[in-house]
């Protein structure tokens, strides 16, 4: 488990995280398939089925977060975060087209419908940016030891590179979303809200994809120790500053 607390990233404020971002976005993934080997029946039906459904989470349009996110920049004053947002969801958007083209390389079919990414996204609109960020931070934190264990269940050149930047750009989006509920009224409530939502839904992905898990060398126990500790670290960083809005 990497220490995001100890991270300088943890100092910057929405200005610094659009340059970050724009950064980023200048050093894009080119995904090289010319070392590919043909990939067994075996590994094709323990690796697509989850694919396929982080690729529909990683998707999104953003437009309800967008609308969220100008809202709240409105009321507080961080003009500079909706451009960070839109940066942040322009890289989610990246991470998709990374994962359909190794989908499209080996044919293998999209998902109409997931039902992670269904209640997921119904759960994000249930209330303002904060439930929106809450939602999103839990699902990147898992997505942390779900690429790590997929780049482990084959020996594919091509997705390893692709597990491995997906890593690299989400433990940043862990800290940005922390630095936004550190702006946030924190309560007791909120944090509880965020255990329960977090075990929930480690249960329903344990529960989906765990020979994906079993195969990138995660036990149940392992699993659930890394993800509650990223969980642990980011409502710490969350409570890092004094809250200054709800």
């Amino acid at each position: 488990m990497v220490r995001i607390t100890e991270s300088a990233m943890n100092g910057f404020g929405y200005k610094e995280w659009v340059g970050y971002f724009k950064a980023n976005n200048r050093r894009k993934l080119e995904v090289d398939f010319s070392q590919e080997q043909a990939l067994s029946a075996e590994e094709i039906k323990l690796i697509f089925p989850s694919i396929r459904a982080f690729r529909k989470g990683e998707g999104s349009d953003g437009a309800h977060l967008m609308e969220a996110a100008k809202t709240w920049a409105g009321k507080t004053g961080e003009q500079d975060y909706v451009e960070a947002m839109l940066w942040f969801v322009r890289e989610e958007n990246l991470h998709s087209a990374y994962l359909k083209g190794y989908m499209d390389f080996y044919q293998a079919k999209e998902l109409e419908h997931s039902f992670l990414d269904g209640v997921f996204r119904r759960l994000r609109k249930l209330a303002g940016l904060k439930c929106e960020v809450m939602v999103l931070v839990t699902a990147e934190m898992i997505a942390l030891t779900y690429y790590d264990a997929l780049s482990e269940c084959t020996d594919s050149p091509a997705l390893k590179s692709i597990c491995q930047r997906m890593l690299h750009d989400e433990l940043p989006h862990i800290m940005f979303q922390s630095h936004t509920l550190s702006l946030m009224e924190n309560r007791p409530s909120d944090r509880l809200c965020r255990i329960l939502l977090m075990e929930v839904t480690l249960l329903a992905v344990w529960c989906a994809f765990h020979k994906v898990y079993r195969a990138g060398g995660y036990t149940f126990l392992c699993f659930l120790k890394e993800n509650l500790g990223y969980l642990r670290q980011s409502v710490s960083l969350s409570l890092r500053l004094p809250s200054k809005t709800a």
